[in-house]
């Protein structure tokens, strides 16, 4: 006689638990729907002509998307450099167009920005010279290259004084150079505005750009001084002092003119940590399950990192805006790293304070995509395959198979952050070398 032994039931406590976080996912799901259908994004066309153009050079233009990965396109250009693209915005954003180097330009939903430059040109000063703006958002736009041009030929784009502060500097030293460089950042926007006459929106764009150095310098400023004089994570003879992190603060409040500022706050969200641990420094760790360095970098074991990360957030970040960008950019990472029970086990701080539809509906989007990835492998395997059919890939396949024709091609795919592959890449390396 066959017996089968019940599957041991749940507590009832984590049964309501688990119920209240589907019903917050389905929830989440059709406020989204509902959303979408009121606040969604618009396309906007970026078109224009590459002057003296190099087929064997790809244009690219790169979307940074707040709280979320970046997105990077490659245009189709015809011979004569003439290009076109189309890419969904919720809110107006920074965007880089790269060719031999990049430049930055601000699109707006249903923007229509015409744009040409000179292929010849492989310096940002020399290019930005060259560059001329048509259609919607073209003054603004044109503004923006003049100001890009005053900004990269300034001391304020001088790495080697930087990095010679950033190595010798103790803090206080460094934060005295740090004032310098504010006001240098002043004295550039005053140029700008006296000598272009730019209208609202670009001085408001410039305005952000000049103190985004200052506050940069602030939050790279131990990770740096410890690489550049080979210091452990744990080195006690170089400690932050108190107080130092407490500045990132006056950068706030964010306001939804700063967003199209993207790079800059992309950057100011993901190092804002800082502040946080500085808030957490004497915080009770008699658990040793984390901590804060003198340098003021939080480690943490794993089981606890994101619990730890999330509420973090939630408790010390005052600013709204801030903080859901912050939020979305944990669990956008997450997901690339094909976790999507990060974002199911905290759908209530999901739900409670990601509401901005340019965040939450995206998110909820790589949400989804995530989940069915690992759920159903195979069927990502056969999209992956359809999408190479109209991308570079699938011209660096055929490219790679029409050279390699009647040999063995042995190819291996692994990630930079995945531990377990970095450890069995050398066992890779010998069977390349066996092939």
């Amino acid at each position: 006689m066959l017996t089968t032994i019940p599957k041991p039931k749940k507590p009832l406590k984590e049964q309501k638990i688990h119920l209240f976080s589907r019903f917050l996912l389905i929830l989440l799901c059709i406020v989204c729907s509902i959303s979408s259908a009121q606040e969604r994004a618009v396309k906007a066309i970026v078109q224009g002509k590459i002057i003296h153009y190099d087929p064997l050079i790809p244009l690219n233009i790169t979307l940074n998307r707040l709280g979320l990965s970046a997105i990077t396109i490659y245009p189709k250009v015809n011979d004569k450099g003439d290009f076109y693209a189309e890419v969904d915005l919720y809110i107006p954003t920074q965007v880089w167009l790269g060719y031999r180097t990049n430049f930055s330009i601000v699109l707006h939903p249903q923007d229509s920005l015409w744009v040409s430059f000179d292929g010849n040109s492989d310096q940002r000063s020399s290019l930005l010279r060259t560059v001329k703006f048509a259609g919607t958002s073209a003054v603004t736009n044109t503004q923006i290259a003049q100001f890009q041009n005053l900004y990269f030929a300034s001391e304020l784009y001088d790495q080697n004084k930087n990095f010679y502060a950033v190595k010798n500097y103790d803090p206080v030293q460094y934060m005295r150079f740090n004032d310098t460089v504010r006001q240098k950042g002043k004295a550039l926007y005053d140029e700008f505005v006296h000598t272009y006459s730019p209208n609202a929106e670009s001085k408001n764009w410039a305005l952000f750009e000049t103190e985004t150095p200052y506050y940069d310098n602030i939050q790279f400023y131990s990770i740096d001084h410890k690489r550049a004089n080979n210091l452990g994570p744990m080195d006690t003879t170089f400690v932050i002092p108190i107080g130092f992190y407490d500045k990132l603060a006056k950068r706030l409040p964010l306001e939804k003119s700063h967003l199209m500022n993207t790079n800059a706050v992309s950057t100011f969200s993901s190092f804002y940590d800082y502040y946080i641990n500085e808030r957490r420094r004497f915080e009770e760790t008699s658990d040793a399950n984390w901590g804060i360095t003198p340098t003021g970098e939080r480690f943490a074991s794993t089981t606890i990192a994101d619990s730890l990360q999330l509420h973090g957030i939630v408790n010390y970040v005052s600013d709204p805006l801030l903080r859901e960008i912050m939020l979305s950019h944990h669990f956008s990472k997450s997901f690339r790293k094909q976790d999507f029970k990060t974002y199911e086990k905290f759908i209530t701080i999901v739900t409670r304070h990601i509401t901005s539809p340019f965040l939450r509906d995206p998110l909820q989007q790589e949400y989804l995509a995530t989940k069915a990835r690992v759920e159903h492998p195979e069927l990502n395997s056969r999209a992956i395959l359809k999408d190479m059919q109209s991308s570079p890939i699938q011209e660096i396949m055929e490219d790679i198979l029409r050279s390699n024709k009647g040999k063995v091609i042995y190819v291996d795919f692994w990630a930079t952050w995945c531990a377990p592959c970095l450890s069995e890449f050398p066992n890779s390396k010998r069977i390349e070398a066996d092939f």
